[in-house]
């Protein structure tokens, strides 16, 4: 018990440690949240239910171009009726025709339990947090009941620790859960919840829709015994704390991690990432500010203050055609316009700002040809300009692969087998990191560069083959044809296997071998008939 108690009070200490050296960046992700992402949950301030949530946004360009973006990169990343993704076989494996298929199984099982699941959904949230804040935080699990569930953590309930390679191996939430909920989830007969939670629930007090902080640590384990296999000597620790009462409510394990956190650019010696939002902030302040000076002139312009000699009586109509009898001319007359503001600059300024805005949000990667004017467009044309804006965008989005598609599949292709949902591999797989490649276009545009240098270099060697025989013997032909058609996103299905290529060679070989067996035979036969035939008349063999 006092074991159980040390462990809450650690789990505690470590919150208040990180939410405090987290303060700082939290006061920018307010920011960012007040103009860019004003839907999602407090992060320094508390909101109420139905609370109006954009009374101090004047313009909305980057809430707009924040959500095309990250729009843009999910279209791209799970193309609609499209694989995005397949198993590659190992190096190891070589041409192990088992493995192959067995890969190509785990990818079509996989892919259709990834589309039947809540997947593209809560993944498209953890990108809007990825792209405007500079990261996100997707957790993925399995259950009877649902099979493959995910589930996105939104911005500012979290905080993350690092190891020493850099790679995020700690995360701490903090949940409101209700009392009701948290004997829902860790209520078992005959346990306390805590005594807080115990009295919220009880018949007399009624409480049960009051909120509790619950904190959830998932860590890697420091004591673990490898002979066991239960959740508890798991490599991953996972605990739920009761915050108020400082006692454990469940206390569990994971295989891997469970999350995927992904961050868009990281500076040296900080863990959170930094996100377009966070990069846009001064230019979309300002955009703000002269969007709220820009609907203050325009209100001067149509209604502007005016002078009124102290002689006017009653209160001027500035309703339209309105009459106003005065006893004085010129007693009611605007102040000098000048003083409203220069009412087009502004508005150029306006757009001006908006444009670069839009710009910082990679509008033209995404959306490359919605601004051409004219319609004379080629179908090769608009192909190109999709290529080349989505090369501008691969840069900063190779992080989305790694930190959190990889760990996304991985862990739920495990899960499955586990699970028994998916076969377990064959012998040549087990104990072999698996390796994914993704074929949604964002992939392809990052490896277009390889594959145009690839096929730049073969006809380079095949023009040099005149003057330098035997240059192209450095081609391996096989392995670069293949390359190619991955890089390509061409159809796995429509690659022949190397079982089947080799088959297919050999049955040529064979047909050649027997065609040139029956030239031989031709050319013999009709050497034999010119040689047995009678002489001609007057030949060296017949003289007379």
């Amino acid at each position: 018990m006092a074991d159980s108690q040390q462990k809450a009070k650690d789990a505690i200490a470590l919150r208040d440690r990180t939410l405090a050296k987290q303060q700082t960046t939290r006061s920018m992700w307010q920011s960012i949240s007040d103009l860019m992402f004003p839907q999602t949950y407090g992060i320094t301030t508390k909101r109420s239910d139905g609370q109006q949530l954009m009374l101090n946004l004047y313009d909305s360009t980057a809430l707009q171009e924040l959500e095309n973006m990250a729009s843009g990169i999910s279209s791209n990343l799970f193309p609609p009726g499209q694989k995005f993704f397949r198993f590659k076989v190992p190096l190891r494996a070589g041409d192990d025709q088992e493995a192959s298929d067995y890969l190509y199984y785990l990818t079509e099982v996989l892919h259709e339990e990834v589309f039947n699941s809540n997947y593209l959904s809560q993944t498209g949230n953890t990108i809007h947090y990825w792209a405007g804040f500079g990261i996100g935080a997707n957790y993925c699990d399995w259950t009877v009941t649902d099979g493959l569930n995910f589930r996105d953590y939104a911005i500012g309930t979290y905080q993350c620790l690092e190891n020493s390679k850099g790679i995020i191996d700690t995360i701490i939430l903090t949940m409101p859960m209700t009392a009701r909920q948290i004997k829902q989830e860790f209520g078992e007969e005959n346990k306390s919840l805590g005594s807080s939670v115990d009295q919220a629930l009880s018949p007399t007090a009624n409480n049960q829709y009051d909120d509790f902080d619950v904190i959830w640590v998932i860590k890697p384990r420091k004591d673990r015994d490898d002979s066991k296999i239960d959740n508890k000597n798991m490599a991953w620790e996972s605990l739920y704390v009761n915050a108020k009462d400082q006692i454990v409510l469940s206390e569990g394990g994971y295989e891997e991690f469970p999350f995927a956190v992904p961050r868009y650019t990281v500076l040296y010696r900080e863990v959170y990432g930094r996100g377009r939002g966070t990069m846009l902030l001064p230019e979309v302040r300002t955009l703000n500010r002269l969007a709220k000076d820009y609907q203050e002139m325009s209100n001067k312009w149509v209604n502007p203050p005016r002078e009124i000699l102290d002689t006017f009586e009653g209160q001027v109509d500035v309703t339209p055609g309105a009459e106003n009898f005065v006893t004085q001319m010129n007693s009611i007359r605007a102040v000098e316009m000048g003083a409203n503001g220069a009412y087009p600059i502004t508005k150029d300024i306006l757009e001006y700002r908006r444009e670069g805005i839009r710009q910082g949000f990679y509008k033209n990667a995404f959306e490359p040809i919605t601004g051409l004017q004219g319609d004379r467009r080629n179908e090769t044309e608009i192909i190109q300009r999709l290529r080349e804006g989505l090369k501008k965008a691969t840069r900063p989005f190779g992080r989305l692969f790694i930190e959190l598609l990889t760990p996304q599949l991985t862990r739920a292709a495990l899960l499955l087998i586990r699970n028994h949902v998916i076969e377990p591999p064959p012998p040549s797989l087990q104990g072999q990191l698996m390796q994914i490649r993704f074929i949604n276009p964002l992939a392809l545009a990052l490896e277009d560069q390889q594959a145009q240098g690839g096929q730049q270099w073969v006809a380079a060697l095949g023009q040099a083959e005149g003057i330098l025989p035997g240059v192209t013997d450095n081609i391996n032909s096989d392995v670069w044809a293949r390359n190619l058609g991955e890089s390509l996103g061409v159809s796995e299905d429509e690659i022949k296997s190397v079982d089947e290529r080799d088959q297919q060679r050999q049955l040529k070989a064979e047909a050649a071998a027997q065609e040139e067996q029956l030239r031989i035979l031709r050319e013999g036969s009709d050497a034999y008939a010119k040689t047995t035939k009678a002489p001609e008349p007057g030949s060296p063999t017949n003289p007379v």
